[in-house]
């Protein structure tokens, strides 16, 4: 698990990188990650990126707004079908890495930013495995991104979605300001997926300097 908890600065609205040496960045790396699966972190993610949404998963949105102000090549797609991610794949412009976050699966009529989505939720969880099968299969790493906090009911609890997608994995993104909760601490723990924690959305682009670091992109 990776905590990254060094400060960055936005100056302008131009990024600018931590003051930290690559030498220095290599040492603490190497003491956070878990030396069981320090030899096993792959595939390697990289640009461009290509994100999807369960069921009502917001995290996919803050993500695009994290890649635009930054200028990472980034394509939101909240309802995309396995079919489009296979043409996408095989385009000259092809994504390397599934962004996926999760939300609450109910049936009945979606609310998102870009307007209402019917969701049937038989049909929701058979096309995220879909997407999850086909990245495996082209070698293109999935990624998902998760923030924690406000209030949890049964008409809004994520945790259908974490079950489907978390084990699958290969990356987790979590943005919490308390640090993981004990699910996400025992997922990692327990399968070897990566997981890579925030205090705050703007840090999500630590995170992706992290992840692409690991390929030299």
């Amino acid at each position: 698990m990776l905590h990254l908890d060094s400060a960055i600065e936005d100056c302008g609205g131009e990024y600018m990188k931590p003051k930290i040496s690559l030498f220095l960045s290599v040492i603490f790396i190497t003491f956070l990650i878990s030396p069981l699966y320090a030899n096993a972190i792959e595939p390697l993610a990289r640009p461009p990126i290509i994100a999807t949404a369960i069921g009502d998963g917001a995290a996919s949105d803050v993500l695009a707004l994290v890649c635009e102000i930054h200028g990472i090549d980034y394509e939101n797609i909240l309802q995309l079908k396995p079919e489009e991610f296979m043409e996408k794949l095989d385009s000259k412009n092809a994504p390397g890495t599934l962004a996926i976050a999760p939300g609450a699966m109910v049936e009945g009529d979606l609310y998102t930013l870009c307007g209402v989505e019917e969701i049937d939720v038989g049909q929701e969880i058979s096309r995220i495995e879909e997407l999850i099968s086909i990245a495996k299969a082209r070698g293109v790493p999935v990624v998902a991104i998760h923030i924690e906090g406000g209030f949890t009911s049964p008409d809004n609890d994520p945790r259908q979605s974490f079950d489907l997608l978390m084990p699958k994995a290969d990356y987790i993104i979590l943005v919490s300001p308390e640090g993981p909760s004990e699910y996400f601490s025992a997922l990692s723990e327990q399968t070897g997926v990566q997981l890579i924690v925030v205090d705050k959305a703007e840090r999500i682009l630590d995170a992706l300097d992290l992840l692409f670091s690991m390929s030299g992109s």
